[in-house]
């Protein structure tokens, strides 16, 4: 009766685990350069949409201005709450993470194989990222 009862409820104690991306979306404008008597504008969390791509490397994107046009299978797609937080449930693996913006996909980090936004998700557990939106900032 106890293994029973086990059985029958573990699928109840494992919901909620598994894996995947959170983070949080901060909007970053004006100007970022430190001096005497300036105030640091404090980054804001933005809502937006969020794409996951299969690992997208630079030679499988189209650029222009600084945005980007992916050529690599969409996994998925969620919203940022407004204070910018998100959570994406993926399966372990290596991905690219976007975020949509009015003149197309924007991401700012590439490692040093060429990979945009690259993120290794492990079975079990959630990777935490942040990404900067700071295309209209001057450092």
């Amino acid at each position: 009766m106890v293994i029973f009862f086990l059985l029958a409820t573990l699928p109840l104690l494992t919901y909620g685990q598994g894996q995947g991306v959170k983070g949080q979306l901060y909007w970053v404008t004006g100007n970022q350069m430190p001096g005497p008597e300036r105030e640091q504008i404090p980054r804001q969390g933005i809502a937006r949409e969020i794409f996951v791509f299969e690992l997208t490397n630079r030679s499988e994107l189209e650029e222009e201005d600084g945005f980007y046009k992916a050529h690599t299978r969409l996994v998925k797609r969620v919203f940022s709450k407004p204070d910018g937080t998100f959570t994406v449930r993926l399966q372990p693996g290596r991905y690219s993470v976007f975020v949509k913006e009015s003149k197309g996909l924007w991401a700012n980090l590439f490692d040093a194989e060429n990979n945009i936004s690259p993120v290794t998700v492990t079975r079990g557990k959630f990777v935490w990222i942040t990404i900067s939106i700071d295309y209209s900032a001057a450092y």
